[in-house]
């Protein structure tokens, strides 16, 4: 007779399950797993409860996620007490673990207890982090059913004394210890990573403002003559990295920052050299994984060594690495070497021949038909220059190759030469005008370089906050995007049900003043983490990031993750009746934008020109974001752009899609055209 097993997960870890399922269902077993996409086992049970009463066996498919949920718990407790009253003659179970246990996985409230011991005793399946159903792995489990037998091991599987002040809210695996040189740090490697981290090179030191590129604005000029050594754009851009710094914080389990951005940046040389709250706040975050710090191939701890160590920002760094370990990643560790000189080489060496996407991207950056011949006259020099790199010195060699980088690509074609500046230009951005679209260069090679990293580090990409619709276009250009298609109708319906349902612009009346990041500090942001409604609502936006990977994302989740977010700020009676803020879809086809905002006032839609070249593969991507987008006086929230879908259309004809959805949006939601 064929077991009965009944498989207990979080949906979050639904992939695994369902391979489990599949396995074990392919040899025999007779699997219940509460899914509607797959029919197993329903012939013996109707229900959660009656089939754990009716199952022989109870796989527990153990995470960082399904430990913190309450009917996993519940699942699990209930088949450990009967399998204690019945004996495992008559009913066994038998744990299936992603990823490395670590104690910050169990809540402190008693109701893991009877999990923590059972694991301490007795073997498991483990599996990686990621859940990947191994043959190897399911042969265990599949031999420890039929065996009908539980082996015990004297080995303690975890240390059931140890402290369980780790990052409850980023339930990381534990990491190797390092204490090289007295220098105490972790070491993590990508496979380590939560996966919701970010590396946002809205932090980088040589990112711009879109602010700096207006020459209407009152920055352009200082910036243009003095670079970042202008006091008045130091105190802009000190404000501007704060605000992305915390807005990361908001949404991301993890933030990934060059050891350089913490030494090199105002905000941050302040944050370590005044001692307060934020300070500590800092420490916490450093302490607990929540700041993993990005480490060159060169630098093997977060302590400065040399020159600089008697530096006073360097001290209170060196200061605050012997108080508090920190968590460090560098790319060797997890690679056998060092991929990011090699990839833009190549990059700029093929840059030119990507014609059909060099015309989208000239048409996205505004460029008139004169300038977009210009535009690709200089993309085929770029491009021969670093052929030449390549044929002279070949790519096999590290050390040659680092030779082309990211600096030697500024001197060559956006920043002045170094006589007459006091600092170096390539870090000043001091452009030069004689050097052809030096500003449009800059924006492709920063997003194109960044995108190395987060590719590498497997991460997510940090926008900066008031990128303008193109830079959309560009990142998603130059990141691979997928053979997912989708169609019209399916667009079509996906905003239809979501503005007939929608109940976002109440659910924002509700929240007040803490809808602003100036209500902010770091010490509010910390206290924030720890909430159980924060990491409900991370786990929530990683799941609809993961599912933009097919168009099957439910409009409701949206609301589902307003609402999540709403309950991790601190109950307000305050509410602030004058501000407007919108809910908007940005839909980019080809280089085209249609951006869609709905407020309490207005239903708009707005286009932005572009064009569509590759008729087999035209791009699309669509962003849900909340924002004050109807004020002057704009001030930044805490809500960033959450992917719905990043592929491309199931269609050659790129202007009817676009145009057909922008019809759609206008005369069935009733939307008004704006310029």
């Amino acid at each position: 007779m064929a077991e009965k097993v009944f498989i207990s997960y979080s949906h979050q870890d639904h992939a695994c399950a369902h391979g489990i399922a599949r396995y074990l269902s392919r040899h025999g077993c007779d699997v219940w797993i509460d899914s509607q996409n797959l029919e197993l086992g329903d012939r013996w049970a109707n229900d959660i409860e009656a089939a754990l009463q009716e199952a022989d066996i109870t796989v527990g498919i153990l995470s960082s996620s399904s430990l913190r949920r309450p009917e996993v718990l519940k699942e699990i407790n209930y088949s450990l007490n009967r399998m204690k009253e019945e004996g495992t003659e008559k009913f066994r179970v038998f744990f299936v673990v992603i990823g490395q246990i670590h104690p910050s996985w169990f809540k402190n409230d008693g109701s893991c207890e009877e999990i923590r011991n059972y694991l301490s005793q007795y073997q498991y399946i483990g599996l990686s982090a990621y859940g990947e159903v191994t043959i190897d792995a399911m042969k265990k489990l599949f031999t420890a059913i039929r065996r009908k037998g539980i082996e015990e091991d004297n080995t303690v599987l975890i240390h059931t004394n140890e402290d369980n002040g780790f990052i409850n809210q980023n339930s990381l695996p534990e990491k190797a210890f390092d204490n090289r040189n007295s220098s105490i740090y972790y070491k993590v490697y990508a496979a380590d990573l939560a996966s919701s981290a970010v590396y946002p090179f809205a932090l980088d030191s040589q990112w711009l403002p879109e602010l700096f590129y207006d020459a209407g604005s009152g920055y352009y000029g200082e910036f243009e003559k003095e670079g970042f050594a202008s006091d008045r754009v130091k105190e802009y851009l000190k404000s501007y990295k704060k605000r992305n710094f915390t807005l990361s914080f908001f949404h991301y389990k993890q933030i990934i920052m060059k050891l350089n951005s913490i030494l090199y940046e105002p905000y941050f040389q302040e944050l370590l050299q005044n001692e307060g709250e934020d300070k500590e706040a800092l420490k916490r975050l450093l302490s607990n994984g929540s700041i993993v710090v990005l480490l060159n191939n060169k630098q093997m701890t977060p302590f400065i060594h040399g020159y600089r160590k008697d530096d006073p920002v360097c001290k209170a760094w060196n200061d605050l690495c012997e108080e508090v370990p920190i968590y460090c990643i560098r790319e060797n560790w997890a690679l056998s070497n060092d991929e990011h000189s090699k990839d833009f080489l190549r990059f700029c060496s093929n840059l030119a021949m990507d014609h059909s996407n060099n015309i989208l991207l000239a048409q996205a950056m505004h460029l008139d038909e004169n300038q977009i011949n210009n535009f690709l006259i200089t993309l085929k020099t770029i491009s021969m220059q670093s052929f030449c790199q390549t044929h002279m010195n070949g790519t096999q060699s590290q050390d040659k190759v680092d030779d082309y980088s990211r600096s030697v690509f500024y001197r060559n074609y956006i920043v002045k030469a170094n006589e007459e500046a006091s600092l170096n230009p390539v870090y000043a951005c001091l452009f030069d005008p004689n050097k052809p679209f030096h500003h449009e260069l800059k924006k492709l090679i920063d997003i194109y370089y960044n995108s190395i990293f987060t590719r590498t580090l497997q991460c997510d990409a940090l926008l900066p906050d008031d990128v303008l619709p193109e830079n959309y276009y560009l990142h998603s250009l130059y990141l691979d995007n997928g053979e997912k298609e989708v169609s019209i109708e399916e667009l079509e319906y996906a905003f239809s049900e979501f503005f007939d349902n929608c109940e976002i612009l109440d659910e924002i009346t509700a929240i007040g003043d803490n809808l602003y990041l100036k209500n902010y500090d770091l010490q509010k942001i910390t206290d924030l983490r720890d909430k159980e409604a924060w990491y409900e609502y991370v786990e929530l936006l990683e799941l609809i990031n993961r599912r933009s990977n097919s168009w099957k994302v439910d409009f409701n989740e949206i609301e589902l993750l307003l609402q999540r977010f709403l309950r991790c700020f601190e109950t307000s009676e305050k509410v602030t009746e004058d501000k407007d803020i919108a809910f908007s879809f940005r839909v980019v086809i080809g280089s085209k934008v249609l951006d869609i905002v709905k407020t309490s006032k207005i239903a708009k839609v707005k286009e932005y020109g572009g064009s569509f070249a590759d008729p087999n593969r035209i791009p699309l991507k669509v962003l849900f974001t909340i924002s004050d987008l109807t004020r002057e006086d704009r001030e930044e929230l805490v809500f960033l752009p959450v992917s719905l879908f990043s592929g491309r259309i199931d269609t050659s004809d790129g202007e009817g899609f676009f145009n057909s959805l922008k019809e759609f949006i206008i005369k069935q939601c009733g939307f008004i055209p704006v310029n």
